[in-house]
């Protein structure tokens, strides 16, 4: 049997993708010994943890009561917030605390009171895992135990770090690649180029860091807000997957 960790990016809507590579992982001979995530991969990694499979994540992440759990906030500190008590939340993530996972899980999110990345091995699964998918100012920072949580991914992207202390292979799954384009003319254009490489730096070491990297420049083709490709992401997710896993072996 083939032990890994397991790092997870953010990228909302993306996330079947990481679906995809767990569902490979799961039909395949994988012990998954760790997870290291943030944004919708905490979110992910933390369902999966509490015994949702790859594909009853898709199916929650594409019915219309998961749609339903975003509201309009009237600009009132974000522009939408979450209903982080509806059911098909608790569906999605059952179990309470990370110390009732059976292996280790860490969630990385900002403090923007102090500026840190923090990375939590133990609290409210839900709790932490929504401050960690806090894209700020679309949606609010969360308060828990007296920090002001905002996603992750603004400062770790693919939280491998973590997951150095174990003796095993690192694969991490990237939902934003950074690839080779040509830039057009124009100033708004070279900001939108900076932001972009600047926010997702952190990239270039997790590549380096992991045995396993995978990703797709195609992912670039799906917008992290829509809610009309989960499937074809999936399918994305579990093709690359087997692919490099396959490379390896």
């Amino acid at each position: 049997m083939k032990e890994i960790t397991l790092a997870l990016s953010g990228g909302a809507a993306r996330g079947a993708y990481h679906l995809g590579v767990l569902q490979f992982i799961e039909e395949s001979d994988i012990e998954v010994k760790a997870i290291s995530a943030t944004s919708i991969g905490a979110i992910i990694g933390a369902s999966w943890l509490s015994g949702v499979s790859a594909k009853e994540q898709l199916a929650i992440f594409k019915s219309k009561e998961f749609k339903k759990i975003f509201r309009f906030n009237f600009f009132r500190n974000s522009i939408y917030r979450l209903d982080s008590t509806a059911k098909i939340v608790q569906k999605l993530v059952p179990k309470k605390n990370i110390q009732d996972f059976d292996i280790p899980f860490y969630v990385t999110a900002v403090d923007l009171n102090s500026g840190q990345n923090l990375y939590f091995d133990s609290g409210d699964i839900k709790t932490l895992c929504f401050g960690s998918s806090a894209l700020v100012p679309i949606f609010a920072p969360v308060r828990y135990n007296g920090y002001k949580l905002a996603d992750g991914g603004f400062i770790d992207h693919i939280p491998t770090q973590p997951l150095k202390a174990f003796p095993f292979e690192i694969v991490a799954v990237n939902l934003h690649p950074i690839c080779k384009r040509e830039v057009n003319d124009g100033i708004m254009s070279y900001i939108k180029r900076v932001l972009y490489i600047s926010m997702y730096r952190d990239t270039f070491d997790a590549k380096i860091n992991s045995d396993i990297y995978i990703t797709s420049k195609k992912l670039l083709d799906y917008s992290i807000f829509s809610f009309y490709h989960f499937d074809e992401l999936f399918e994305l997710g579990y093709h690359d997957a087997k692919e490099k896993f396959n490379s390896k072996l």
